[in-house]
């Protein structure tokens, strides 16, 4: 069962929340595979985010499997607690909230925004709704972001590359979100996509973060970090045989952790600490 704080001053203290995409349409309290598992640490003193993206193939035990590995996406299928309580063993990290959005929701939320800017690192077309995006910002609906987040066979990289693209959707979200114009007709906009989500957040809690944001203005520091693998066949906890997987780059995950720990005590971090982090890494395997 998942404890939640509800009384939690999440306008004045920071905490971890996790994101959870499945890959289903229609209701979103239909229990599924959890395609994106982002972890995103909130600062608002510091007013700082940082998206961790953890790869869906992500081969590492579940809170439930005594030790037996299985994909990270697999863990959905127990409960968003598994998911949840699996993240946590990953990072050491308590996740104080959650935030849980299917396919359907995804495209009525950005919708809703009136769309968003999102950058993309390379040009490509996606598989998913065959939408072409050029190198650089791309304006898109909530069918298009869809197609964006969801491709993966385009890049080299695969799935590296769609948390990537997961996270730069998220970040244009959130600039979005803390606008005026959004922030001035919040509760209509939160009417307009009623059951479009779930989350933990009490209504209170958002309300105030919503006012910190009016009385403050703004923008955030949006920062973001995957965690990295490589790929293999492996036997998985829930299915009876192998199956491609994601063996973790346990140095990444450190690196995920340092970061973490960082924003939550009051650090400022910048793109040129982050790239820092990864040359000491680089030196420490190389010794």
């Amino acid at each position: 069962m998942i404890e939640v704080d509800t009384n939690k001053d999440v306008d004045k203290q920071p905490f971890a929340m996790y994101l959870s995409g499945i890959d289903v349409e229609g209701k979103v309290s239909r229990t599924s595979r959890s395609d994106v598992n982002i972890i995103a640490i909130i600062n608002p003193e510091t007013r700082q985010i940082l998206l961790v993206n953890t790869p869906r193939d992500y081969w590492v035990p579940l809170s439930i499997s005594n030790g037996t590995e299985d994909k990270l996406t697999h863990a959905g299928i127990y409960g968003i607690d598994v998911s949840m309580d699996t993240l946590e063993m990953i990072y050491d990290v308590e996740l104080d909230y959650f935030f849980r959005i299917n396919f359907t929701g995804f495209k009525e939320v950005v919708d809703a925004l009136g769309g968003v800017e999102v950058y993309s690192e390379y040009a490509f077309t996606s598989h998913h709704g065959k939408f072409k995006f050029k190198k650089g910002y791309n304006t898109m609906n909530g069918k298009q972001a869809l197609g964006f987040v969801r491709e993966r066979y385009a890049f080299r990289d695969g799935d590296n590359q769609r948390g990537k693209n997961q996270m730069a959707v998220i970040k244009a979200i959130a600039d979005k979100a803390v606008s005026p114009a959004f922030l001035n007709n919040f509760t209509d906009l939160m009417k307009s996509i009623e059951g479009s989500f779930e989350t933990s957040m009490s209504s209170k809690q958002i309300s105030s973060l919503v006012r910190m944001q009016l009385d403050e203005g703004g923008s955030w520091n949006v920062l973001s970090y995957s965690a990295t693998g490589r790929s293999a066949m492996m036997p998985v906890y829930s299915m009876s045989t192998e199956q491609s997987v994601m063996i973790p780059n346990e140095e990444s995950v450190m690196k995920a952790k340092k970061l973490i720990d960082m924003v939550m005590d009051g650090e400022i971090l910048t793109e040129e600490i982050i790239e820092n982090l990864d040359k000491e890494e680089e030196t420490n395997t190389e010794n």
